[in-house]
Order: structure tokens, then C-alpha cells, then sequence
């Protein structure tokens, strides 16, 4: 009775495990075949945008070269295909320089409204390469979606239309570059400055107020003055004198130091002195290696004095210092004494003999 009893139950198990695996082995099929006909519309998708570039490669040499005009190849790009077109002529232009590039960018200009259409796009990878491409072809076409750009809620957004626009060398984009620069505080500091330098001497004078202006953030004002300091600006270094006499912020006075360092000359050692009394062992230390660079003999004096500082940073720009200003003999000595400034001395020597 008990076997007779469970047989039922044994076949509806049976029939549940059948049709479980039946229905595995359906997906599986259906798996494949979409598999297999995505691959086969990849594979038509490529050859036909290869086909395309074979026809549009010539045409676009030919108008390049002034042996056709822009019209045929236009009549050869049809709507489906503009933002193909446009990734297609921006291979041109960045292999291209001068009026070569600025024809490339021509060409593409009557296209970019596919491209710009992503400025709006709610997923911000696609609103940043929207705003990469239309950087390397047109900015000015959308300057103010690029200045737009720069208050986007996603700073990967802000920074591309930041480096968009910094490469336009126009100095009319130094103001909003530098409102927006308090944002990118995950980039360092170096690369900021690098980012700044590439608009070029001509917003040297907006750098210069900004460095100037106390209402910006310390960060922002020590990004400017390593961007003044690459850009090789004189005229900023009276700016940066009344900076250090001023602040107190360790890497805004740092960045000041090394652009006096660089550009600086007697007028700003007084200033300059004055730091090596900072409770601040980063800004003794610059202080020091500053004096070295633009001080007077009498200066030496005060970074021998710099090898008994409390940190070691400070005696490490003291030693440095002395070598700067050649005095190797007293470096030697020092180094084989029981000087607290002995083993400094002993790993510099050792680098100029290496």
C-alpha cells in the first residue's frame, strides 16, 4: 500500500525535474541564438561602417586637398550615420595641425548637434565624452554649454569642459576657470596649475588677481601661484611678496616661496627673512632653500643657522642650501662630526658624488 501510495508523488517529482530541465535546455538555446544574432548584427554593423569610411576616406582627402567641394561629402552622410562621421573626423583632426585640423573641424561643425544632443544625457559619462568630443572640434560653437558645464552636479562633467576650455587659450574663460577650481579638490595641486598654464600668458593678469584675492580659498590661490610660477610671470611676484607677508596658510605660502624662488629678486628678501620665523617647519624650510636661490652673502649666516631647526625637513633645506650657496668644506666637516645635522650632510654629499 506504502509503494502504491508514493507513486504518484515520485511521478509528479519526476515530471518537475523533466520540465525544469526541458526549460534549462530552452534558455540555453535561446541564449545561443541571441548570442549568435547579436554577433551576427555586430558583425554587419562593423563591415557597414567600414564600408562607409572606404567611401567617405577619399571625399574627405579630396576636399581637404581643394579637389572637391564640402557639398559631395555631405551628400554621402546621411542622418543615421553623423555621430559615425563625426568619431570618423576626429581621428583626422588629431593627427592633423594648423588649417589641416581647423578644415577637419569644419567638416564635422554641421554634425556636432548629434553630439551636443548628450549634453543632457542623464548618465554624466555620456554628458563628459559628449563635452571631449565637441572640446577637440568646436568649442567656441558651444561655449556657453561648456560654461554651463562647469556647475554640472558630476565634477568628472566640470572637469571635462574645464579642460575643454582651457585649451582654447582665450583668457576670457579664466574667471569662470577659476570660480569653478574650488570644485576639483581631488585633483592635485600640480595638475590644476598644469590644467591653468595651458590658457597661456594672456590670462596671466586674471591669475594674478585671483592670487591676490582673499575671498578664494587658500587651495584655489596656491593652485594659481603654481600656475603663475609655470607661466614664468615677473609681474606676479610683488603679488606673491604680500601673499607670504600676509598668510599663513602652509601650501599657499609654500607655492608663493617657489614662484619668488624662481622669478623673485632683493625686493622680496625681507619678506622672505621674515618667514624663518614661522611656527610652520614647511615654511622655514622653503624659506630656506628661497634664500639660497636669490639671497646675499650675508644670507648665509641665516641657513647655517637653519641646521639646528628642531624639524629635520627645515635642517634637511639648510643643508641644501649650503650647497647652493658651495660650501662643501663646511658640509664635509659636518659630515663627519657628531652634528645633528651630520647624517643630511653625509646623504647629500653622497648624491653629488653618484
Amino acid at each position: 500500500m506504502d509503494g502504491v501510495a508514493t507513486l504518484p508523488f515520485a511521478d509528479r517529482g519526476f515530471q518537475l525535474v523533466a520540465a525544469a530541465t526541458l526549460l534549462l535546455l530552452l534558455c540555453a538555446v535561446a541564449f545561443t541564438l541571441v548570442t549568435g544574432w547579436l554577433r551576427t548584427q555586430a558583425i554587419r554593423e562593423r563591415r557597414r561602417w567600414e564600408r562607409l569610411e572606404r567611401q567617405w576616406e577619399p571625399t574627405t582627402l579630396a576636399v581637404l586637398a581643394g579637389d572637391e567641394s564640402t557639398g559631395s561629402l555631405r551628400a554621402l552622410v546621411h542622418g543615421r550615420d553623423e555621430r559615425r562621421f563625426v568619431s570618423f573626423l576626429l581621428r583626422f583632426a588629431r593627427q592633423l595641425k594648423g588649417p589641416e585640423a581647423e578644415a577637419v573641424r569644419q567638416l564635422a561643425a554641421p554634425h556636432l548637434h548629434q553630439i551636443a544632443a548628450d549634453l543632457h544625457h542623464r548618465n554624466a559619462e555620456h554628458r563628459a565624452r559628449a563635452l571631449q568630443t565637441l572640446g577637440e572640434l568646436s568649442v567656441a560653437m558651444y561655449s556657453d554649454q561648456f560654461l554651463q558645464a562647469l556647475k554640472d552636479p558630476s565634477t568628472l562633467v566640470a572637469m571635462s569642459a574645464a579642460q575643454a576650455l582651457s585649451r582654447e587659450y582665450d583668457p576670457a574663460y579664466a574667471e569662470q576657470l577659476l570660480d569653478a577650481l574650488a570644485r576639483f579638490d581631488q585633483w592635485s595641486v600640480n595638475y590644476l596649475a598644469a590644467l591653468l598654464s595651458t590658457m597661456g600668458p594672456e590670462s596671466a593678469e586674471a591669475l594674478r588677481g585671483a592670487l591676490g584675492d582673499t575671498s578664494r580659498p587658500p587651495r584655489v590661490r596656491a593652485v594659481v601661484a603654481a600656475t603663475l610660477t609655470a607661466l614664468n610671470d615677473v609681474e606676479s611676484v610683488d603679488v606673491a611678496r604680500r601673499v607670504i607677508e600676509a598668510e599663513d596658510q602652509v601650501d599657499l605660502v609654500v607655492r608663493c616661496l617657489r614662484l619668488v624662488e624662481k622669478l623673485g629678486a632683493d625686493d622680496q628678501l625681507p619678506a622672505v627673512r621674515s618667514l624663518l620665523m614661522s611656527p610652520e617647519p614647511g615654511i622655514r624650510a622653503r624659506a630656506l632653500r628661497t634664500l639660497a636661490r636669490i639671497g646675499g652673502s650675508d644670507d648665509a649666516d641665516r641657513i647655517k643657522a637653519g641646521l639646528t631647526d628642531e624639524s629635520n625637513w627645515v635642517v634637511l633645506h639648510a643643508v641644501r642650501g649650503l650647497s647652493e650657496l658651495g660650501e662643501t668644506e663646511l658640509l664635509e666637516d659636518i659630515a663627519a662630526s657628531e652634528h645633528g645635522a651630520a647624517e643630511a650632510a653625509r646623504e647629500l654629499l653622497w648624491e653629488g658624488s653618484a
